[in-house]
């Protein structure tokens, strides 16, 4: 459904985006994530027909967005992170004025309008203001406003942002809603646990170049010699034995006793294995957990920098 080749934009002697490369497939999430300056904004300013490209392709369903652009924004909705609503109408009347601009006819856009209320659970709140929404239902409002078309695919930007945690699992269940009805979502974010849970496959962009892309399992597996076991045994069993045991096993690059707690890092799922048929047989594990790498571990070990 997008399909960007060797895509260049240049701004005077500074190279925003340097020839950069995806696919993201119909009916799929597809994560963008990057930290600040590294090319996203400026990659999706191209794929809506904000800004043009210095060279390469993008097409969107086919269309070239330099040829098709009016075509192209009847395909997509768009839900940015900044939302403009008219303080001075209900959110029903900013929907249906919102609609008109797509030119849709007024009984067809009225049906639309009662659709998105009632999927984002807004149809008690037609009356109300957008400022007088939760931070929850301005975000399911945004998203709504973004499928009045029935469009193929929705750019999300950070829909989440600013949310307590509670409200944005609810905003992620609008989310997958979006995939069950057969929707493409490119979904940009600055929540790791929101990428992993949500896309199905992610790029990670910086400096302008798409340094990995893969679903988050995939992504993952490239931190796996950081795996670690860490085991809390009875008082009396930990000791010098154990721990040249554990060394001894193909594939532990450390381990650290620290009274009766033991850190084991591995290089790989088969090592963990190993790790615990050794540590079992003691018969004196108190507690035990395996920390597998996370996208937060991915994402500065790639970029250097925690995500903001």
């Amino acid at each position: 459904m997008i399909e960007v080749e060797n895509l260049v934009k240049t701004f005077g002697d500074v190279t925003a985006v340097d020839g950069i490369s995806f696919r993201v497939r119909k009916g799929e999430i597809f994560g963008f994530l990057g930290p600040n300056g590294a090319g996203k904004t400026t990659t999706i300013n191209i794929l809506v027909g904000l800004s043009l490209p210095t060279s390469g392709t993008v097409r969107i369903a086919g269309l070239d967005v330099t040829k098709h652009p009016i075509e192209i924004r009847k395909r997509i909705g768009i839900a940015a992170q900044d939302a403009y609503f008219d303080h001075h109408l209900n959110i029903e009347d900013n929907l249906f004025y919102h609609g008109l601009l797509y030119g849709l006819p007024r009984r067809e856009l009225k049906r639309r309008v009662d659709t998105a209320l009632r999927w984002s659970n807004l149809e008690r709140y037609r009356n109300k203001k957008f400022h007088q929404l939760s931070g929850g239902m301005q975000r399911r409002l945004i998203v709504a406003r973004a499928m009045l078309s029935d469009p193929e695919i929705l750019l999300l930007d950070e829909p989440t942002t600013g949310l307590d945690p509670q409200t944005r699992r609810q905003v992620w269940k609008f989310i997958k809603d979006l995939k069950v009805a057969g929707k493409t979502v490119l979904l940009t974010t600055h929540y790791m646990e929101e990428a992993d849970l949500l896309c199905d496959r992610i790029a990670i962009i910086d400096h302008g170049r798409i340094i990995a892309c893969g679903t988050p399992d995939e992504l993952k597996k490239m931190q796996a010699k950081n795996i670690v076991v860490d085991i809390k045994l009875r008082r009396e069993i930990a000791g010098n034995q154990i721990e040249r045991e554990l060394n001894g096993i193909p594939g532990v690059s450390y381990v650290k006793i620290e009274d009766s707690r033991i850190r084991i890092g591995v290089a790989e799922e088969a090592t963990v294995e190993a790790v615990l048929r050794s540590v079992i047989t003691t018969n004196g594990i108190c507690e035990l957990n395996i920390v597998r790498p996370t996208l937060d571990d991915v994402f500065l070990h790639l970029t250097g920098k925690e995500i903001r």
